[in-house]
């Protein structure tokens, strides 16, 4: 996939949402961020370029299982959210600490059913948990900071 279009999926969450998962479910670590849009409060965050290092990013989320207690808010790419969903899964089955992801996706339409993460999260009840809907008209995503693409306008989200 072109690296504009898949940016073209990025959304960031608003600072409250991240807080309350930091202060009422002790999330210390954010996979999937970038320098422009994690959240600083998070001690530990990763990205998937490489070069943001630099900005003392860890790299690639599915090079090392998730642990301890994260946030994870892919791209709205079904293949990378099913890929997310997975590795999450996959991380708390084998992991011998304390493992909690907290995965922050979509629900188009306003049904699940037809999302292939959530038909994955549904095979698995005692590993998955739906913990709420946040509305759509009660959600504004934060300004994308490095988005300036005229010919691929920044996609709007239509559930």
């Amino acid at each position: 996939m072109n690296k504009k279009i898949k940016d073209s999926f990025a959304r960031i969450l608003p600072s409250y949402i991240t807080a309350a998962f930091q202060k009422w479910a002790l999330v210390t670590k954010e996979k999937m961020a970038s320098p422009l849009d994690h959240d600083p409060k998070f001690p530990h965050y990763w990205s998937e370029h490489p070069r943001d290092k630099v900005f003392g990013a860890n790299t690639n989320a599915f090079s090392s299982r998730f642990s301890g207690f994260s946030i994870c808010h892919p791209i709205y790419h079904e293949n990378t959210m099913l890929l997310a969903t997975k590795h999450a899964i996959y991380s708390a089955a084998v992991s011998t600490e304390e493992t909690a992801t907290f995965m922050l996706l979509p629900s188009w339409n306003k049904d699940m059913t037809t999302n292939p993460y959530a038909s994955l999260s549904r095979k698995c009840p005692h590993m998955c948990k739906f913990l709420g809907t946040i509305p759509s008209n009660q959600l504004q995503y934060a300004k994308v900071p490095f988005w300036n693409n005229i010919q691929i306008p920044l996609s709007k989200h239509s559930w």
